[in-house]
């Protein structure tokens, strides 16, 4: 049995997703059942591959829209409904303001950075891989700052495998060359593999997908 895990860079996946609603006009895909589509790959990933688990890293930007149909709330959603559909576990970091200087108009702008994501996920890969915890290890993200995080996996586990999920538009030659196995997720899966409108939670109450979000 080859135990196979995926850790999933939410927001390299949530730009993918938008790449897909760009090049299929008129379609909104950013209800996707993330289990759904993991498992479309274990066939390829081979070795008795099984489902083990999923982890998601994000973060909630607060800083953007708030409202009741706003980004953060449609992001919080989708948060629950995975939770709901037990399709992963939801690890949540947070962004941080600085300030930055603009030659443009030579003032001081307030930005805001993701942080701790990107570290977060280095740390459980490795740590699920110390403790036995599975075979194969799977990194969804093109984003070429965790080529570190692969040479050093590679180093330290030897007799595990790495393989590197693409999102559809975000593939990374560099990180092609530090895998033994990668695939890129197409538009026609992320399409294919939504969650359903409304969604049961345990408290008997209903997550339903933001209006925003609907197609038709």
């Amino acid at each position: 049995m080859n135990r196979v895990s995926f850790f999933v860079d939410g927001f390299n996946l949530f730009h993918s997703l938008k790449a897909v609603e760009r090049d299929i006009t008129g379609k909104q895909v950013k209800w996707l059942d993330l289990k759904g589509l993991c498992k479309e790959y274990l066939s390829q990933i081979g070795g008795g591959a099984v489902l083990s688990e999923i982890h998601y890293f994000t973060a909630y930007a607060e800083h953007l829209d708030t409202g009741p149909e706003g980004k953060v709330q449609r992001h919080k959603l989708y948060v629950r409904a995975l939770t709901a559909m037990k399709a992963a576990e939801v690890h949540l970091s947070h962004f941080q303001s600085k300030q930055v200087w603009s030659h443009d108009d030579q003032t001081w702008h307030k930005v805001y950075e993701e942080k701790e994501t990107d570290v977060d996920l280095a740390c459980h890969m490795m740590e699920h891989a110390s403790r036995d915890q599975l075979d194969t290890a799977v990194l969804l993200s093109g984003d070429s700052d965790f080529v570190p995080l692969c040479k050093s996996f590679r180093r330290t586990f030897p007799d595990k495998r790495l393989a590197v999920l693409f999102p559809y538009r975000r593939v990374s030659k560099e990180l092609r060359k530090q895998t033994q196995r990668h695939f890129t997720i197409t538009k026609e899966l992320i399409t294919r593999h939504q969650l359903p409108n409304e969604i049961r939670l345990p408290s008997n109450k209903k997550v339903h997908i933001p209006e925003h979000w609907k197609n038709g």
